[in-house]
């Protein structure tokens, strides 16, 4: 499965894991994306500087957006093994 197959996958499931659609999903993932290219490479990476800046964005608390990652990390790796 490639990258975007993966993404697309896993932003369909954690839709219907979370109850939203599946571009909120995609949406939250862009958010995560964009604040962790912010932070990369700072003395922030890795400090979870990156969670929050995202949940900031989506009006959401840190620990929200950890597990929104955590289990979209979590969809990719069970589709990806489904295609094994």
């Amino acid at each position: 499965m490639g990258y975007m197959n993966g993404k697309a996958e896993g932003a369909r499931r954690l839709a219907i894991l979370h109850s939203i659609t599946p571009g909120e999903a995609e949406r939250r993932l862009g958010a995560f994306t964009d604040a962790f290219d912010e932070v990369l490479g700072t003395d922030m990476e890795g400090s979870g500087e990156a969670y929050r800046r995202m949940a900031e964005r989506l009006g959401l608390v840190p620990a929200e957006a950890e597990r929104f990652m955590d289990d979209f990390q979590k969809a990719v790796e069970t589709a990806y093994e489904e295609q094994m």
